[in-house]
């Protein structure tokens, strides 16, 4: 039955596409984030992060109490969080990368489960969406809800037996307390959201304290009257629960007559001080409530005479500290409100009293459930573990196009067969020939294998030439020596401005006989390695490279419905296999080993920073100014990087990422300068070459570091010619 229901549910959201996407087009909360919102991110991320969903600001809450605690559990972890509100998002902190939640639609959460590819998903109390979990289950994306709680939504589809039992079919499940962990079939741990850090009170009062907290309308006029009728009257904050109402509060606020000052209207400063002759201050900005209930005496916790509400989580207020006051209505909730001593206002004609008794009663201490956060993780902890999932197309919708693309492969390579020298066969090179040597080093997908720092640690040991068509250069078949990215491309730039020898030809023929030239004349070997080599059948080479990256072995699928370019069968080619982003013990992977020869050696390493260039200089790792950090790149994979900043204490506040090889323009420089003041500015040393050199930016530079193969792969280069030894 479920199975039907959901089939069901699929077509009716792919027959109102067009509908959905005009509705995220004009909607003006939607606009900003629609791009993440079809789950077309560039995540900063590497595959296998930790997802924790906490839609909004409470949900936040558990989300920022569990992170810290899942970092000292496991350092190198990554953590991506979604929200789905734009105010959610502004304050979400602890993550590496913050993003929109996709919609519940197919497209969506395939696109964005193929880009991101985390190894668990930890929903934060209860936002199931029947899509995301179907889409998870099918890549084996181990699911869990924590500090679950069921309202009045929930309870409402359990009453659907059969879309609900295979709606949180293998969802591992813990709870605030026994009765909503018996309900599921969980464990009840206690409140995690309980055991957040509130914050520091924005503002200060010298008089007593209510505040309003997630107040629906119907909840501040009865407020107002309620305050009004005490004696002395305390200090009255209201905080609505919708920002959207702010100004419909703020005309009722008015009408009373009442000293009444709006949040935005104060001193913006940390701790500023309230007038002591104001009586009612509206609450409305988003995100200080939960500090603010520290220095209050009573809390009204909002949606408690709403049927429909069935009211808010008293959690916050109960562990400032506060006495709480409420209405009947607290189903939404239940857990939560276990175990809490308030004070009933049955009706809003009761509120006067109730406030008066809860004035009256000694402040309670701060509550709160110890060793929440740390149960569940423990109770959780299979999940982050779990296994990085495989890669899946990035872009499906293409697949019937990827013919046409390896028809073209298959024909080029026909026209153009590839040539070796004499002697040579896969994993046997052949010596040097009488010109020279040439190394090729390429992969089978379009970019973010890492193929040019291979190049440049060849070309280093060799002590030879880097020969590259120069991506993104000038349109001319001039073969160039020397000049910036927009001569030589970006790479070959980055290595030029190392002091290496490059050659820069469209023609790779022309190309060797330049770098030879340029060999001899430098004093150095006469050996050519090719960057991007590999579909370059019509060149003779000594030595083939071929590089993967182990997080992305197979490009993601064949152009154009992923990255890779070559069919997996161009991998018989190769005498060594370079695994990058790999350790001692990284396999080959599943996909590759068919077509790897019996006789290739594998090479495992990864990248490790060794400084920074700035302004030309180089500079130790530890030489970067301490302040925050501003990041941008323009790579094919750029996650790696932005994880490598995190990994060196330098969490950016800002992130820009622009396409592979983006030329840098008047506008991209403007919108970093807005930062430079109170930033530093970092990027890759590649993005750094497409800069002026005087830029004041700081490139972070990598070094290869090799786990596995090293010993052999030098004896392969000596039978070629003399190694300098490794780089």
């Amino acid at each position: 039955m479920y199975v039907v229901t959901l089939l069901a549910y699929r077509a009716l959201l792919w027959l109102c596409t067009p509908l959905v996407a005009l509705a995220l087009a004009v909607h003006p909360r939607a606009r900003g984030g629609r791009r993440e919102r079809w789950g077309f991110v560039r995540p900063e991320v590497e595959p296998g992060a930790v997802w924790i969903h906490a839609a909004s600001l409470g949900e936040g809450r558990v989300a920022a109490a569990l992170i810290p605690e899942l970092r000292s559990r496991a350092s190198d972890l990554e953590v991506l969080r979604t929200c789905t509100s734009a105010t959610a998002r502004s304050q979400a902190v602890g993550a590496d990368q913050t993003l929109f939640l996709p919609l519940d639609h197919p497209l969506a959460v395939r696109a964005f489960l193929a880009r991101v590819r985390p190894r668990c998903l930890v929903l934060v109390e209860a936002e199931l969406w029947p899509i995301l979990l179907a889409e998870c289950r099918s890549r084996r994306i181990p699911v869990a809800v924590v500090n679950a709680r069921l309202g009045v939504k929930q309870r409402r589809w359990m009453r659907l037996w059969w879309v609900w039992s295979g709606l949180i079919r293998d969802i591992r499940w813990t709870a605030p307390d026994r009765a909503t962990a018996k309900e599921l079939g969980g464990i009840a741990v206690g409140d995690v959201k309980g055991q957040a850090d509130p914050g520091t009170p924005s503002l200060r009062w010298t008089r007593p304290c209510v505040i309003g907290g997630s107040t629906h309308a119907g909840d501040e006029a009865a407020l107002l009257e309620a305050v009004s009728a005490l004696d002395p009257r305390p200090l009255l904050i209201l905080a609505p629960r919708d920002p959207r109402r702010f100004e419909a509060v703020w005309t009722l606020i008015r009408a009373t007559g009442r000293v009444a000052r709006r949040r935005t209207g104060l001193d913006g400063a940390a701790y500023a001080p309230i007038d002591p002759a104001v009586d009612v201050l509206l609450l409305d900005t988003v995100g200080e409530l939960t500090a603010l209930y520290i220095a209050a005496d009573v809390a009204f916790v909002g949606g408690t005479w709403d049927e429909g509400v069935g009211g808010h989580s008293p959690a916050e207020a109960v562990a400032a500290g506060c006495q709480v006051v409420h209405g009947p209505k607290i189903q939404a909730n239940p857990g939560a409100w276990e175990g809490v001593a308030g004070f009933v206002a049955r009706t809003p004609d009761a509120l006067a009293s109730a406030l008066e008794a809860a004035m009256a009663a000694p402040r309670p201490g701060r509550g709160g459930s110890t060793g929440a956060v740390r149960a569940t993780l423990d109770a959780i902890a299979e999940l982050l573990v779990a296994p990085v999932p495989p890669e899946t197309v990035l872009r499906p919708w293409l697949l019937p196009l990827t013919p046409l693309w390896a028809l073209g492969v298959a024909l080029r390579s026909a026209l153009s067969r590839p040539r070796r020298t004499s002697g040579s066969s896969a994993g046997s090179p052949g010596r040097p020939t009488s010109d020279g040597t040439v190394i090729s080093v390429g992969a089978l997908s379009a970019g973010g294998t890492g193929k040019t720092p291979v190049t440049a640690w060849i070309a280093a040991t060799m002590n030879g030439v880097v020969l590259s068509r120069g991506y993104g250069r000038d349109a001319s078949k001039e073969v160039h020596l020397a000049g910036e990215a927009d001569r030589l491309g970006d790479e070959l730039a980055m290595l030029a401005r190392r002091g290496m020898t490059v050659v820069s030809s469209p023609d790779r023929t022309a190309g060797v006989t330049a770098a030879l030239t340029a060999a001899k004349a430098g004093d150095l070997a006469p050996v050519v390695v090719l960057d991007d080599g590999l579909q370059v059948t019509s060149l003779a080479r000594n030595l083939d490279i071929v590089v993967v990256d182990a997080r992305f072995p197979g490009g993601d699928g064949l152009i154009p419905a992923g990255t890779r370019r070559l069919p997996l069968s161009w991998l018989r080619r190769a005498d060594v296999l370079w695994i990058n982003h790999a350790n001692a013990e990284t396999p080959v992977p599943n996909l590759l080993a068919p077509y790897l020869p019996a006789s290739a050696l594998v090479v495992r390493a990864s990248y490790r920073p060794t400084g920074w260039i700035f302004r030309g200089q180089r500079l130790p790792l530890d030489a970067i100014p301490r302040r925050p950090v501003a990041a941008f790149a323009g790579i094919a994979r750029p996650e790696g990087f932005f994880r490598q900043l995190r990994r060196l204490g330098l969490s950016p506040a800002q992130t820009w990422i622009f396409p592979d090889h983006h030329r840098y323009g008047w506008s991209d420089l403007q919108s970093f300068e807005s930062w430079r003041d109170t930033h530093v500015l970092v990027t890759t040393e590649k993005d750094a070459a497409r800069l002026p050199r005087e830029e004041s930016v700081w490139a972070l530079c990598l070094q290869v570091e090799i786990h596995s193969g090293e010993a052999e792969l030098l004896a392969r280069l000596r039978r070629l010619g003399p190694p300098t030894g490794g780089a």
